[in-house]
């Protein structure tokens, strides 16, 4: 952290008391956080580390319920992307076998309150890019036999059968397999998740759709103008369904200079991102982990913590205090983050700066994670 940073970081009020009750009091539910990847590397989440979340800082930041996102990098391709699902699926499981008594797995909201009132962090296991089921809706029943009870659709790449909003359309948002697909996730009562996917692809999946979506970790694009945030529109438009969107904390989604600054200085870097994977497959996992070391290596100054508050508002102001929640997307690496918020630890910080925008408390509660929990009531059971 620079000098300035430091600075910027001493000046964030810390939480008062009523904050910090409020923030205890409440359920603390965070959509979309990719630690699954550090357990693959071997890391203990039991103990405190250098990444951004682990299970000693959960408890310190009050979070209830974490969704843990089994991401699966584009350069698997369709024939090797479900090994790489199921490999975080088991690391996901061998962190709920290794610390019983304080995570649980969580597929409903019953069991969300059951675990709450035991003192355990409550675990959503989430597919992340429909490339893992590899156009297979047999593989779709598997993650969720396992455990999982959402999936985002794509991730940065278009599949064929869904279109992604960071590459170019390649079925005008969903194909008669994507709908497919849509229609059986309803079946087996899995959230849908839209954050990633293009604007004509959220609009087909509501075409279909009888309960609401969530897009788990998405910013506003009317603050920082990056294709992975949401217009104006299509806030409204998730919000008109019963949907929640969660808040990214992601510098770059949150903050329109950070933005401008990351085009300019990634052309290098988005060169090495898009060449082809090696051929061998028991090369791929050591490429896909380096392509993660390689995005996170660009670093510029942070920005403000407002930030984070900005867009919450923006939300809010757009979509309804009913539809907006928090969605990180830490700990795919050293994630930048604004100034302030530098691991789950200080989530308490959000609820205090909130409250200091005059947020009523039951607003804030809404916010946390009651949004959340009310969607995945109605989509999940």
């Amino acid at each position: 952290m620079t000098t300035i940073e430091t600075a910027e970081a001493s000046a964030i009020p810390e939480p008062s008391p009523r904050a910090r009750a409020l923030h205890e009091a409440s359920l603390v539910w965070d959509a979309h956080m990719d630690s699954l990847m550090r357990v693959l590397a071997g890391e203990d989440l039991g103990v405190r580390t250098e990444g951004q979340a682990d299970l000693v800082r959960w408890r310190e930041g009050g979070v209830d319920v974490q969704v843990f996102a089994v991401w699966v990098d584009t350069v698997y391709g369709r024939h090797h992307a479900a090994r790489r699902a199921l490999q975080q699926i088991d690391g996901f499981h061998r962190l709920l076998e290794a610390n019983p008594d304080r995570v649980g797995l969580a597929r409903s909201a019953a069991d969300i309150a059951r675990l709450r009132g035991e003192g355990k962090l409550a675990a959503v296991l989430a597919i992340e890019g429909g490339i893992a089921i590899q156009n297979d809706l047999a593989l779709l029943r598997t993650f969720h036999r396992l455990g999982a009870t959402s999936m985002t659709l794509t991730h940065s790449a278009s599949l064929d059968w869904a279109d992604s909003s960071t590459d170019a359309a390649r079925c005008g948002g969903l194909s008669a397999f994507g709908r497919e697909v849509i229609r059986e996730m309803h079946r087996l009562r899995m959230l849908v998740d839209v954050s990633h996917v293009s604007d004509d692809c959220i609009r087909a999946v509501l075409d279909l759709s009888d309960a609401p979506i969530i897009a788990s970790h998405s910013s506003c694009k009317a603050i920082s103008n990056h294709p992975r945030n949401l217009s104006d529109a299509m806030l409204r438009t998730i919000a008109a369904a019963g949907g929640v969107v969660g808040i990214n904390f992601y510098s770059q989604f949150l903050d329109q200079a950070y933005n401008d600054e990351m085009g300019r200085r990634s052309v290098d870097l988005l060169a090495m991102l898009n060449a082809p994977p090696p051929l061998d497959p028991d090369a791929l996992d050591a490429y896909a982990d380096e392509r993660i070391r390689t995005f996170w290596s660009l670093r510029l100054p942070r920005p403000p913590f407002e930030r984070i508050l900005e867009h919450i508002d923006h939300a809010v102001q757009v979509a309804g205090i009913d539809h907006v929640g928090i969605g990180s997307d830490l700990d795919s690496g050293a994630v930048p983050t604004p100034v302030g918020l530098d691991s789950v630890s200080d989530y308490p910080r959000i609820t205090e700066g909130l409250l200091r925008r005059g947020y009523a408390e039951a607003d804030v509660a809404k916010v946390l994670g009651e949004n959340f929990l009310r969607v995945y009531r109605a989509a999940v059971g």
